[in-house]
């Protein structure tokens, strides 16, 4: 006897098969593309903190360089406070070259490098575009535009420095790797030949103190700048970061 086959129940079978394997392929592809997602906030959360971690290593060296530049002012102050009571009469040149001594280096022409490694590892492989519009432009701003400043300033400050102490303050350079006692009598000394006498004496030393006051204004003003663009781009991105923790 022939059999019956129910070809409604194979249909319904392979109909019903055929979705499961849709659908366990669907939940697959789900499941895979939730763990890449996963694992690219999980990388943009690291990548932000990064940035933060350097913005915080600039702010330090830049606050540390902002407290050398307001010695730098005060020094040269009081150095050409000296000068003008030299030169007025109202201060003997014993006691002067005694005021220089004591002042020793003016200014200590510190430098800054802005961190950048967590930067151009998002620029290369295109991740700086995961951040938002503001926040990528000012990020951007201030790892490229801020940077050239930066490298400009630096040498600036460098040349200022060495002309001043290489052509005006000499005696900064002859003592420098003597020890304190040996270095504060070589420094006296040096100071009482004739010819570096009149030089310490002259309108020359005057005016470079004067515009080596003036650089070291100039500097604090840009390192300020610096400065104020760093805590923008930490708030920002910092910001940002609370954002996406909070999403993830």
């Amino acid at each position: 006897m022939e059999k019956h086959i129910d070809y409604k129940y194979f249909a319904i079978k392979y109909v019903f098969e055929f979705f499961v394997v849709v659908l366990g392929i669907t939940v697959s592809f789900w499941v895979g593309e939730w763990n890449e997602q996963r694992k690219l906030a999980n990388d943009h959360i690291a990548e932000a903190k990064a940035i933060l971690k350097d913005l915080s290593a600039d702010a330090q060296r830049l606050e540390f360089i902002a407290q050398s530049i307001k010695q730098g002012e005060t020094n040269a102050s009081r150095l050409i406070d000296n000068i003008e009571r030299y030169r007025g009469g109202l201060m003997s040149y014993s006691a002067f070259s005694d005021s220089i001594i004591d002042i020793g280096h003016v200014y200590t022409e510190y430098t800054f490098f802005i961190n950048n490694g967590t930067y151009k590892s998002l620029i290369n492989n295109g991740r700086i575009l995961r951040f938002p519009l503001g926040v990528e432009t000012e990020v951007k701003d201030y790892y490229e535009f801020v940077s050239k400043r930066v490298a400009d300033n630096n040498r600036m400050v460098d040349d200022a420095a060495w002309s001043y102490y290489s052509e005006h303050h000499p005696m900064c350079y002859a003592v420098e790797n003597l020890a304190p006692a040996e270095s504060r009598a070589a420094a006296y000394r040096l100071l009482q030949y004739e010819d570096l006498k009149a030089q310490y004496s002259s309108a020359s030393f005057y005016k470079a103190n004067i515009a080596l006051r003036h650089r070291i204004q100039m500097h604090g003003d840009q390192v300020q700048g610096y400065q104020n663009k760093c805590l923008l781009v930490d708030s920002l991105v910092r910001a940002h970061l609370e954002e996406i923790t909070a999403l993830h």
